[in-house]
């Protein structure tokens, strides 16, 4: 007599932890089918260990752990055990006792754990709202050109042609500080908790304090426009119209060292663990070693000059008048992908992981996909003059332009975006 297979639930045999430790070994994509299978199965199938451990394998995500996570609270075991015996013997007695709601409250705070599923699910989603146009906001407050722009989960920076510096809250968008310093256009700036670097026209770099918003040295040693700045926790590294790029150490502000190479202006700098990425006017991007202040090697492809580059120690991408964008194996030189799609100066771009988004004097904003090489992402509808800079999270672009505006791009919508990078 023929009989159907048999079918053994293996993992209901196991011990809880071997099943959810075999379990981590399981995609997300697989994970949502498992759950499917049995209520024992879709049980082990939400446990947070299991979402923990698939948002953590997806290499392009990331998290962003609070200082202190949201608490809850549970209830002394001291105080349960103690109102229990009280409890206990007042049924003995059959006398009515009152419980001290003291013994009962006490409580100890303990973190609330995250919802790793749920994060994974928001991510998903937000992954997804990257493929169509989103809401938009402008921010008016300069009264010309805006050049530059940072932001990170608390505010948005922004350099500009007035001679300006403007804070505004991420949440509010409203301008909350502005800090005057330079006595022209303020080009470029970085900042992290301590200290923001700014460049500028009138051929200085201002490094500031980020809690009293004050000027902490003002920098002298270009002789024309600082085009870019950038710093570590050993050096700040600016270029300038002067062709020249100068190291100073970032505690003292001396000046450490001049690198010269480039024929024409030095329009961009990226600083990684010892190493200085630059793209210039003259169409070439050179790597340069701090340490010995020589160029390491030079990257050709372009066909015009070279207005921004960004360096993540392995991948250096370049924006260029020719209208593309390359991406460069840095180790070797050589060119990995040709993105081609803007119709005029690739002027900015921003990249992270797989994602490149670029801003152009086409007045458009673009999202790329580093692997194929595709525009996956035209924002058209934004800038009415040339864009100058843009800089993304997981949930926001921001892009500036000589139309005076600054636009926040915003993908989240509903979702809770404060815990992804």
């Amino acid at each position: 007599m023929l009989r159907g297979p048999v079918f053994i639930d293996f993992l209901s045999k196991l011990p809880y932890e071997i099943a959810i430790y075999i379990l981590l070994f399981v995609d997300m994509h697989n994970l949502t089918k498992v759950a499917l299978i049995s209520r024992t199965w879709n049980q082990f199938s939400r446990d947070n260990e299991v979402w923990k451990n698939v948002y953590l394998h997806q290499k392009q995500w990331k998290v962003r752990i609070p200082p202190s996570l949201p608490r809850k609270t549970i209830p002394d075991s001291t105080a349960v055990a103690a109102a229990a015996l009280v409890a206990a013997t007042s049924s003995q007695s059959q006398e009515a006792v009152a419980i001290p709601t003291t013994a009962v409250t006490k409580q100890i705070v303990t973190p609330k754990p995250l919802n790793w599923k749920m994060l994974c699910h928001d991510r998903i989603q937000l992954e997804r709202r990257w493929t169509t146009v989103p809401p938009k906001t402008k921010l008016l407050g300069h009264t010309d050109s805006v050049y530059c722009v940072q932001f990170d989960h608390s505010k948005i920076v922004t350099g500009s042609r007035d001679q300006s510096i403007k804070f505004w809250d991420l949440h509010t968008l409203k301008c909350t500080h502005t800090l005057r310093g330079h006595s022209q256009s303020v080009l470029c700036l970085q900042f992290n908790d301590r200290i923001m670097v700014s460049g500028s026209s009138d051929n200085t770099i201002i490094v500031w304090d980020m809690q009293k918003r004050t000027i902490l040295v003002r920098l002298h040693g270009h002789t024309a426009g600082v085009l870019d700045v950038c710093f570590d926790d050993q050096y700040i590294v600016s270029c300038s119209k002067d062709t020249s790029i100068k190291v100073w150490d970032v505690k003292t502000f001396a000046l450490v060292k001049s690198m010269t190479g480039h024929r024409g202006p030095v329009n961009a700098v990226q600083l990684h663990k010892g190493q200085v990425v630059s793209a210039s006017g003259d169409g070439m991007v050179k790597l340069w070693n701090i340490g010995s202040g020589q160029c390491v090697r030079d990257f050709i492809g372009h066909d015009r000059g070279l207005a921004c580059v960004q360096f993540d120690g392995e991948t250096i991408v370049s924006g260029s008048n020719d209208k593309t964008i390359k991406i460069w194996e840095a180790r070797s030189g050589r060119c990995l992908r040709t993105l081609i799609g803007h119709t005029a100066l690739v002027r900015t771009l921003h990249f992270e992981n797989n994602r490149v988004v670029s801003g152009s004097y086409d007045h458009t904003v673009k999202v790329w996909d580093m692997t194929t090489g595709q525009c996956v992402l035209d924002l058209d509808s934004g800038h009415s003059s040339w864009v100058f800079d843009v800089q993304f999270s997981s949930s926001r672009i921001i892009s500036t332009s000589q139309d005076r505006n600054i636009i926040v791009w915003d993908f989240a919508g509903d979702l809770d975006v404060r815990l992804f990078e």
